[in-house]
């Protein structure tokens, strides 16, 4: 995670224009949750980032805490009562009793982690019947518009490209967890999106304009570090993005529906 992590990497551009996870998702929590100890006192977000699920958490616990290692991420994080930001790396929750989460969840961020270490501390500061939750999506999909999301993936995979450029973990992800050992968890669920064989809804699909999905790519890490190094090369993102709005005759402004494949994995303390 040492991208996300750096003092440079632009954090309100990441708050600004990352994804947002629909209420399928929160529904779908919430539902296991109420079959567990279904307490709603405290929940945590794990590599929080700029605090797009923590504060969502908000409207539903009574406190929320939101942890990251990135202090440059809390900075940009958006505030709420009932929300505490803390800077921490994930493998070391000390600053949690033991016994006293009823949530925690995970987004977008399991890939990054050291599991064992981060799942001894999932274990120890859960409740009996706590839930545990880890959310991840790989790259977009452009829906009707298949050469251009095969483009994202090319962008994203190239070796001539950003593919050589994601912080290590990003595999993991692109797998969409399913080569993580959950340890110390029960009755553990996987879902994936779309075509699930639950037939859930989608979690994670957005209508924006041209422009706004232009600025979400440059949130990828693989970007700044390849911006990074190679400073004086034209820009990346900005060419495979204008090659793209040439070829399906799209402008800036123009709307495009996307869709993030995704899992989700739920889990719970033994009671």
């Amino acid at each position: 995670m040492a991208t996300f992590s750096s003092k440079t990497y632009n954090s309100a551009l990441y708050q600004s224009f990352r994804p947002v996870y629909n209420g399928n998702l929160f529904k779908m929590l919430y539902d296991y949750h109420a079959r567990g100890n279904g307490k709603l006192d405290l929940a945590v977000d794990v590599g929080t980032g700029t605090g797009q699920v923590a504060t969502i958490l908000a409207d539903k616990f009574r406190r929320v805490k939101g942890i990251d290692a990135s202090a440059k991420m809390i900075e940009a994080a958006v505030q709420k009562p009932n929300v505490e930001y803390i800077v921490s790396p994930s493998e070391d929750l000390s600053v949690l009793p033991s016994s006293s989460v009823d949530l925690l969840t995970v987004a977008q961020a399991l890939h990054w982690f050291d599991h064992p270490k981060f799942f001894a501390e999932v274990h120890r500061v859960l409740t009996p019947g706590g839930t545990f939750a880890a959310i991840g999506y790989s790259f977009v999909v452009l829906k009707d518009h298949p050469r251009a999301s095969a483009k994202i993936v090319e962008l994203g995979l190239g070796k001539d490209k950003l593919g050589n450029y994601w912080d290590p973990g990003r595999a993991i992800l692109d797998n969409l967890y399913r080569d993580v050992e959950f340890a110390h968890l029960v009755d553990v669920q996987h879902h994936t999106f779309p075509n699930n064989k639950d037939h859930f809804p989608d979690i994670l699909t957005q209508d924006v304009s041209m422009d706004t999905f232009r600025n979400y790519i440059k949130t990828w890490s693989s970007y700044k570090t390849y911006s990074e190094k190679f400073p004086d090369r034209p820009d990346i993102v900005d060419q495979t993005i204008d090659e793209i709005l040439r070829e399906e005759q799209l402008s800036g402004q123009d709307v495009v529906h996307l869709q993030w494949p995704s899992t989700v994995i739920l889990g719970r303390k033994s009671a």
